[in-house]
């Protein structure tokens, strides 16, 4: 009897296992009850209490097996930012009262403007200038900026020139693109820090549309950068 016992509660603990798969805690343990009713009748009460002591001892473990089967894991990836930003100090140039055929230059002539990269990567800069115009009236009077170095009625020419070459170099509008080159390869920084100065030569005498007296004529240089 005890052998038959012992095949037959095998055979049972086989059974518990698949139920398992898909009960609750408490939907086995229910379960388990529900069962032993049924047999109280068919088996002794010692090898009932044994055989839900048994159950519920595989009741954790076969529930951790069947909720916690498998792994996953999460990939986070992530691209960090590249931020172009150009310090130009000082950011303007206030020459003053000027007379026509005239050229100004900066003070200090090659070191006056000082060019730093504070962005988070090295940029190629390029340089491009524009037309100068009345700040009252824009639409009624300018100056346009000259394109070969030569100045004119209602022309002008902007030049700059780099702290570390010799000689000026022409500013164009380039109204289609970003400019010439001005510093390739910027490095981030103050160890990289560049320094230039500008030239101005204001347009001819013109005596129909002349020099406004008092009037103020304003321009822009744009100096942009492409990150490498």
């Amino acid at each position: 009897m005890v052998k038959l016992s012992v095949i037959g509660f095998s055979h049972f603990k086989f059974f518990v296992f698949l139920v398992l798969k898909s009960l609750t805690n408490r939907q086995a343990i229910i379960y388990y009850e529900q069962v032993l009713s049924k047999l109280a009748g068919k088996i002794s009460t010692r090898i009932a209490s044994v055989a839900l002591a048994v159950i519920l001892a595989l009741i954790p473990s076969l529930l951790a097996l069947a909720e916690g089967s498998g792994t996953g894991t999460i990939t986070i990836t992530a691209t960090t930012k590249t931020v172009l930003e150009i310090e130009l100090n000082p950011p303007s140039w206030e020459i003053g009262q000027v007379g026509p055929d005239t050229e100004y230059k900066t003070n200090p002539e090659k070191t006056w403007c000082t060019m730093t990269n504070r962005g988070n990567c090295m940029a190629n800069t390029y340089i491009k200038g524009d037309d100068a115009v009345w700040t009252e009236s824009p639409s009624v009077y300018k100056w346009t900026l000259s394109d070969d170095g030569s100045n004119g009625t209602q022309v002008y020419v902007l030049w700059y020139e780099k702290a570390d070459q010799v000689g000026y170099v022409l500013i164009s509008k380039d109204e289609s693109g970003i400019g010439s080159e001005f510093y390739p390869g910027l490095g981030m920084g103050d160890g990289n820090k560049k320094q230039f100065g500008l030239k101005l030569k204001a347009p001819v005498a013109d005596y129909e549309n002349y020099f406004y007296g008092g009037g103020e004529m304003e321009t822009h240089i744009i100096i942009s950068g492409v990150a490498v």
